[in-house]
């Protein structure tokens, strides 16, 4: 099944192994109410997630991008830090148990 991910002018360039952050509704994508996801790749107008969290304490890993999430922007430094860091954080939680 093909579907477009991004209306025109809204589908940017991405980085591989770069942070966005993904709205439905707000271009301008705020922190506290986005998907935060790390792009893979993009094929047949899909955009695939190497790990992705809206809330920074449960992460979904390895899946595409849902449909209406029609804007993004990349993430800030401290973003990513924080992103990052829980990342580790709940990996490493669950390598313990």
């Amino acid at each position: 099944m093909k579907r477009e991910t991004y209306p025109e002018p809204n589908f940017p360039q991405f980085v591989a192994g770069e942070l966005y952050l993904f709205h439905h509704s707000d271009p301008a994508c705020p922190a506290d109410d986005s998907l935060w996801g790390i792009y893979d790749k993009t094929e047949e107008n899909l955009t695939y997630l190497e790990n992705s969290s809206t809330n920074l304490r449960t992460f979904r890993l390895w899946h595409d991008l849902p449909s209406k999430y029609i804007y993004s922007r990349m993430a800030t430094r401290d973003e990513l830090r924080d992103y990052i860091y829980n990342l580790a954080f709940i990996e490493a939680k669950h390598s313990t148990r």
